[in-house]
Order: structure tokens, then C-alpha cells, then sequence
């Protein structure tokens, strides 16, 4: 059931994802909003989930706002399901917590990108909660642009390096795989479903469309500038894993880097082999999608067309080590870290600046030593932070 069907009002709403398409943004924003008046009157509330020794814990209000200060990420969520021992009762918990809140009157909005991949417990969490319809949103982005954002997110970090030859392996089971888990959204039962475009401002979009005072705050989820990427690659201390981001995320919350070519890694013929997969996801997913969703979204260049691509796909993968790059990196986290440190020790992180001509290896065990102690400030200012948020100051 998708966003055209009329019928009763909005009881509960599910982020469902997808994964690159804006869900921290929004989930940040929710996060320091936890509770919000619609314009209709109603009250809503930002409810996450929390993994304790007693399992799987709704969370919301000031509790929410403290942990969320506290999180390395900025924000909280409901944890990865597939991470779960017992998924029929994460479910259970989920279906739950949105039943107290409903009986209280107020509308849960719940959020998670992973749940995408699970529109087959839609009934089941609908019987939980105890309602006849959940309304579900979901935000996507044209094929190519999706996979490219997931390489750099995921497919890079098994390989720990970037090489054409890595790219053209990973691409060959690479799949759209947003279409057919939209498709499934749309069909399933007890859900109505909105699909918007994560090109535009998401919680902008989100707000609009459930008539919230949302506001995106001061932090912006951007990209992060390649010479960054790069230095993560050569020094995996920083990012062992797929997962482990919040390297990343700390240096977006203080750092500030000027404008740089957003990260890119497919060449034209790369792009051209997968296109036709890429094509078919897509389709799956139009298919199922009310005509005028349809139609909106593919009035957006790069859905069903390359040429919105060659020129970048010409120029190359990005490079990942300029010495120009490491510089300004270097310099942009110096700042955030005296940033986040004033007042805390941070000490002075300017002294070891290498010389423009200096090798990588220079430059990586300089950027390291600054990098180090923006983590440190970090966490005691989030500590701090959290303890304020806990006793109301």
C-alpha cells in the first residue's frame, strides 16, 4: 500500500531507510528534537532502541537527548537487526514500544535504515503495535549515485586499498538493491508508503510531509573529503572495520575543510557493465511505485540514463593523496581538536605541520598526533555534555 491510499491518520511513523539516502541527518535531527507538536495538535516523539542486559530498551525524551550527546554519532537509532540473536523479539520490543506510545496519544516516529530489507515483518509489527496501518517513508537516490556512495561506504573497506582492478570485482555482483526492498515496502500489507527523493534536504522533506517544526541544526552529515578517506585506508587503527565510523563522524562534528571533489571510483566501462542490473532493480521498484511517485522521481537526471556521469567518469576515480589534499586536512582537523580542547588541554597541534614536500608517510603520522587528540577533546566534551543533558543544567 503506498502513499496515495487515504484512510486513517498517521499513528506511527517508520524511517525504514535507505542506507546513503540521508537516514543520519534525519536521525540526528530527530534525535535533538525528541519531541515534537504536529500541526494537527498531536504530540510526537522521537523513540530509539538501546541494547541493555535486560535486552532491547525503547528510549525517548530526556533520556534520549542525554545518550544522544553522549554517542560518538551524534544521534541515536534503532540497532541493526540482523546484529540481533533474537530477532522475533527485537520485533516484539519494536512492535511494543510503539503500542505505549500510541495508547498515551502521541505518534512514535522510529528509525532505522537496515529495516529496508525487512518489509516482511511489516504484519508482524503492525500486530504488535495494535494498529491496522503503519506509515512507512523512505528515501532513495538514482542507481549509480547509490553505488558509488556504498562503495566508498562499505565495498572499499574490505579491500583496504583502491584499485581499478578491486572496483571492477567488487562491481560484478554489485545490485540496485533499494528497488526490489522498496517494491517489497509497497506491497506490503498494513503499510502505507511515501517514497521522496533523498537528493533534496531530507529532514526538510520529512518535516513537510508530516507537518513538524524539524530543524536540521547546525551539523551537517556531509561528505568527507577524500584526502581523509585516503588517510583512513593507510592508518586502519582509525577504521578497522566497514562500521567503525566514528572517526569520521568526529571530524565532521569540528572540522570545517574547503570545497573538494566529492569521492568517485567507477571508470565509463565499469559503469557501463552494471548499468543493465542497475536498470532492472530500478524498474522493479517504478513498477510498484504509484505513477505520479514514479514520474517525480524520474524527472531527476541519473535514473535511467549515463549521461549525467561521463564527464566524472572521464576524469577517473578520485585521488585519495594529494599533497595540497593532506595539507588542508591536516589544518582542518588542527583546528577542530583546538576547538573541541579549548579549555581541556588540547595543546598546542600546530607545531608538527610537515613541510608541503613531504612524503605521505610524513604526513599521515602528523595528521595522526592531531587526529588523536580531537578524539580525546571529543569524548570529554561529549561526556560532559551527557552528564548536563541527564541532570536537566
Amino acid at each position: 500500500m503506498t502513499e496515495h491510499s487515504q484512510g486513517a491518520p498517521v499513528r506511527a511513523i517508520l524511517h525504514v531507510g535507505a542506507p546513503k539516502c540521508g537516514s543520519s541527518a534525519l536521525q540526528r535531527a530527530l534525535s535533538a528534537q525528541p519531541e515534537l507538536r504536529g500541526a494537527d495538535g498531536r504530540r510526537h516523539v522521537y523513540m530509539a532502541g538501546r541494547v541493555t542486559e535486560d535486552g532491547l530498551v525503547p528510549v525517548t525524551g530526556r533520556r534520549l537527548a542525554a545518550m544522544m550527546r553522549h554517542s560518538v554519532h551524534g544521534y541515536l537509532s534503532w540497532p541493526n537487526v540482523t546484529r540481533q540473536d533474537d530477532q522475533p523479539a527485537y520485533w516484539a520490543q519494536v512492535g511494543a514500544g510503539v503500542a505505549a506510545q500510541t495508547r498515551a496519544g502521541r505518534v512514535p516516529i522510529l528509525s532505522s535504515e537496515g529495516w529496508i530489507a525487512h518489509a516482511d515483518q511489516a504484519p508482524a509489527l503492525a500486530a504488535a503495535a495494535g494498529l491496522e496501518t503503519l506509515d512507512a517513508v523512505v528515501y532513495v537516490r538514482p542507481p549509480l549515485d547509490w553505488l558509488n556512495a556504498a562503495y566508498w561506504q562499505w565495498g572499499i573497506w574490505h579491500t583496504g586499498f583502491f584499485h581499478n582492478r578491486q572496483v571492477e570485482r567488487w562491481l560484478e555482483r554489485a545490485r540496485y538493491d533499494v528497488g526490489p526492498h522498496v517494491a517489497a515496502w509497497a506491497r506490503a500489507p498494513n503499510v502505507r508508503l511515501a517514497v521522496d527523493s533523498a537528493r533534496a534536504d531530507v529532514v526538510a522533506g520529512f518535516a513537510a510531509r508530516y507537518g513538524l517544526p524539524l530543524q536540521a541544526g547546525d551539523q551537517v552529515n556531509s561528505a568527507p573529503p577524500p584526502a581523509l578517506t585516503g588517510f583512513f585506508l593507510r592508518n586502519r587503527r582509525f577504521r578497522p572495520t566497514p562500521h567503525d565510523s566514528a572517526a569520521e563522524f568526529v571530524v565532521q562534528r569540528w572540522c570545517q575543510f574547503a570545497p573538494s571533489d566529492k569521492l568517485w571510483a567507477f571508470l565509463p566501462r565499469f559503469a557501463q557493465e552494471v548499468w543493465p542490473r542497475l536498470q532492472e532493480d530500478v524498474a522493479r521498484m517504478m513498477e510498484a511505485l504509484p505513477p505520479e511517485t514514479a514520474e517525480r522521481l524520474l524527472a531527476e537526471p541519473g535514473w535511467t540514463s549515463l549521461d549525467p556521469y561521463w564527464a566524472r567518469m572521464k576524469a577517473g576515480p578520485t585521488r585519495l593523496d594529494a599533497p595540497e589534499a593532506l595539507a588542508d586536512l591536516y589544518d582542518g582537523i588542527a583546528k577542530g581538536a583546538r576547538a573541541a580542547g579549548a579549555g581541556s588541554g588540547a595543546g598546542d597541534v600546530s607545531r608538527a605541520k610537515p613541510a608541503a614536500s613531504a612524503p605521505v608517510e610524513d604526513w599521515d603520522a602528523a595528521i595522526a598526533v592531531v587526529l588523536d587528540r580531537l578524539l580525546e577533546a571529543d569524548l570529554r566534551w561529549r561526556r560532559r555534555g551527557a552528564m548536563r543533558r541527564m541532570i536537566g543544567v
